[in-house]
């Protein structure tokens, strides 16, 4: 992406990281990768009628420790339901928490010196895997579509920056940084290419000197650190 001279990025992360339980979180399927498609699954997972969600202690405990490595203040949280009509999501909303996030504030220092500031890292539940099957693997074009839950209900927190984010390699090295104190603190296993690490870029251009955002794209699922310099 090339800017115009007079203008600047502006970038902010959403980086959804999934942690390193045992189980799920709000049943007691394995939080496993790689197994046989729907193996992993259960009447919680599946949003049967009926089923009772227990909340995942190991998970607000990896949670609460990443908010502390970041300096986020950790706070009594809540949980809602997301609209969600997608088919890996199978109860059709996503337990997600919103007005009152785990954790709220705090900060990354870079290796250049440069800081970014955190807005929130909060707790939810990870959705399924599709697959679109025809000769370009996308949905436009797809003969039809394979639907994998057994990572439908897997503990994720969502760590949101600041739009502090001001080159591409900036932000790559944000999430380079990052992903290394989730691996420190035991979090999460940080491998980018099981999707254990998914990165939402979400980018505007403005004026140098203005302060007001402009007009946002963002960038979906990225899955490497190349990806999301490129």
């Amino acid at each position: 992406m090339t800017i115009r001279e007079g203008y600047e990025m502006v970038v902010g992360l959403e980086v959804h990281t999934e942690l390193k339980t045992a189980t799920k979180l709000f049943c007691g399927c394995p939080n496993v990768f790689g197994e046989a498609p729907n193996t992993n699954v259960c009447p919680v997972c599946l949003g049967l009628p009926g089923s009772l969600p227990v909340l995942n202690r190991g998970a607000v405990e990896l949670a609460m420790a990443i908010g502390a490595a970041l300096g986020c203040a950790i706070r009594p949280s809540s949980f809602h339901r997301k609209n969600y009509f997608y088919p890996d999501m199978p109860k059709d909303y996503q337990i997600s928490q919103y007005d009152e996030p785990i954790n709220v504030g705090g900060a990354l220092e870079l290796p250049d010196g440069s800081r970014v500031g955190i807005e929130r890292a909060h707790l939810e539940e990870d959705t399924g895997k599709t697959t679109h099957v025809g000769a370009s693997g996308r949905i436009h074009g797809a003969e039809r579509s394979l639907v994998d839950y057994n990572r439908a209900g897997v503990p994720l927190v969502e760590i949101v920056s600041d739009p502090d984010i001001t080159s591409a390699a900036q932000a790559r090295a944000y999430a380079a940084e990052l992903r290394s104190i989730l691996v420190a603190t035991g979090a999460s296993d940080g491998r980018m290419e099981e999707g254990s690490m998914r990165v939402d870029a979400n980018v505007s251009v403005r004026e140098l000197g203005d302060t007001t955002l402009g007009t946002r794209c963002e960038i979906k699922n990225l899955n490497s650190l190349r990806s999301l310099q490129r």
